[in-house]
């Protein structure tokens, strides 16, 4: 028990932080923009409304509760708009926003106290994660890919890895399509669904993955968040504005692509 407890605290926290280290998410963005504006204390709480989110996510995909899922599928593409206005707004406030040579001059905590935009980030981080149904997909592959794996080479996941192939195999029948980017390579052929316990035993797993994965996360963009406050003084002041509205406008393009992807599935879903 206690073997796989650690084995699964590891592996989760691992795979937390390597797969937030891509910095073309909304998360990553806001965050890497606040940090360059030296907003230290809405990027930890930006981070943290984003990892209390992610803790949700992981739990649903890995523990198996399809039912919250059924509930959660049929209202997927206006949670998409509803993220799609919220980025293209956020995007709207950091385009507009501009550095200025007294931001330079005053002390990061001086930064935190006067601005009182800071206080938002705990509600934007969790806004954005929750009106993203593409990180529970991710969120369910990756940890597919990485519990086969693990299992596949000796070590003792407790079974999670059995609950996430069960998890995987009822969400592709409630939405009758492949999640794309699942590679079955790590499956092993003998695993049956219905050799799946839930016990109280593999909720613990659950939960301690789901922690340690979302913990994995939050330690990345904390370290993002202090690289970047700490040598954005190296980079020219007319650099870091443009850098900052660059970003805004990748904001922008995601927000159009949720669109996008929220009318084809109410097509989809008219049309069946």
């Amino acid at each position: 028990m206690v073997e796989s407890i650690v084995t699964v605290l590891l592996i989760g926290f691992v795979a937390g932080f390597i797969f937030s280290m891509p910095i073309a998410g909304p998360i990553s963005i806001l965050i890497t923009s606040n940090a360059l504006k030296g907003n230290r204390r809405f990027c930890i709480r930006t981070a943290l409304g984003a990892t209390i989110v992610e803790f949700v996510f992981v739990l649903v995909a890995v523990f198996g509760m399809t039912i919250i899922f059924s509930a959660y599928s049929s209202i997927i593409p206006y949670l998409l708009i509803i993220g799609s206005i919220f980025l293209f707004f956020v995007g709207i406030k950091i385009f507009s926003s501009k550095l200025k040579l007294e931001d330079f001059n005053e002390t990061t905590e001086d930064i935190d106290i006067v601005k009182a935009e800071d206080r938002g980030g705990l509600r934007t981080g969790i806004i954005i994660n929750l009106t993203n149904p593409s990180l529970f997909f991710g969120i369910l592959a990756s940890s597919f890919l990485i519990l086969s794996f693990a299992s596949s080479i000796g070590l003792n996941t407790g079974g999670l890895d059995l609950l996430v192939q069960e998890n995987l195999t009822s969400i592709q029948e409630i939405t009758g399509d492949a999640i794309k980017g699942i590679d079955s390579t790590f499956i092993d052929s003998n695993n049956e669904s219905n050799n799946v316990v839930h016990s109280t035993y593999t909720l613990l797993l659950s939960i301690v993955y789901a922690f340690s994965l979302a913990s994995g996360g939050f330690v990345w963009l904390y370290i993002l968040m202090l690289l970047l406050i700490k040598y954005r003084t190296i980079i020219k002041m007319n650099y870091l504005n443009w850098i900052i509205r660059s970003l805004s406008f990748t904001l922008f393009a995601i927000s159009l692509y949720l669109v996008y992807t929220a009318i084809k599935i109410i097509i989809v879903q008219i049309t069946i």
